[in-house]
C-alpha cells in the first residue's frame, strides 16, 4: 500500500508483522472468549499484493504514456519474506490466556451524508443516484462503494468513473 502521509512511503503489512504486530486471518467466530479466525491470511495478502502491483502498473503506465519524469522506486516492488504469523498461523486464540483484555473492531469507516441539505437521500441515508448522477442538476456523486464496480471507491478505481461522469456533464451541458 502507499500513503502520502509524512511525506510519502509505502506500508506493507508484513512490515508491520516484522515490526512485532501479529497478523491474522478473517474472524469466524468468537465464543467465550475464545476467537478462532479462517486459514485465509496467506490468500489475503496476496489478494493484496495483486491489487497493489496492478495499481503500480496503471501509475507507470500513466506516467509514460504522459511523457513524466519521474523517479524510478524499485523498493515499492519490493515484496518482503512472509514473517511466521503468516507463515505458522493462529487460528484460535484464547484471550484471556493471551492476556488480551480488549479489542477494537476496526472494520473501516462510515459516511454520513447527513450534512447534505438537499432531498438526494433514501431513507438509509444514501445517495440516490444512478452511476453518480442524481436528480438534482449539477449534483453527482463519485468515489462510492460500488458505485459501478468494486473498485469504485479505491483512487485505483475512481478513474473510470470519473470519466463516465464527465462525458455525462459535458453531454448534459
Amino acid at each position: 500500500m502507499i500513503t502520502g502521509a509524512y511525506g510519502g512511503h509505502t506500508i506493507d503489512f508484513r512490515r508491520f508483522a516484522a515490526d512485532g504486530v501479529t497478523l491474522l486471518g478473517r474472524l469466524e467466530a468468537a465464543r467465550e472468549g475464545v476467537i478462532d479466525f479462517a486459514p485465509d491470511l496467506v490468500e489475503s495478502l496476496a489478494n493484496g499484493d495483486a491489487i497493489y502491483s496492478t495499481f503500480l502498473d496503471m501509475v507507470d503506465a500513466h506516467i509514460k504514456q504522459h511523457g513524466l519524469n519521474m523517479p524510478e522506486d524499485p523498493a515499492a516492488r519490493a515484496v518482503l519474506s512472509d514473517p511466521l504469523c503468516v507463515t505458522e498461523p493462529l487460528r484460535r486464540l484464547d484471550l484471556r490466556a493471551a492476556g488480551v483484555s480488549a479489542v477494537i473492531w476496526a472494520t473501516g469507516y462510515g459516511v454520513d451524508f447527513g450534512w447534505i441539505g438537499i432531498p438526494v437521500l433514501d431513507a438509509r441515508g444514501e445517495p440516490v443516484h444512478c452511476g453518480g448522477v442524481t436528480d438534482v442538476p449539477g449534483l453527482y456523486f463519485l468515489g462510492l462503494q460500488w458505485l459501478s464496480k468494486m473498485s469504485s471507491s479505491f483512487l485505483s478505481g475512481v478513474g473510470d468513473d470519473a470519466a463516465v461522469l464527465a462525458d455525462h456533464i459535458v453531454a448534459r451541458s
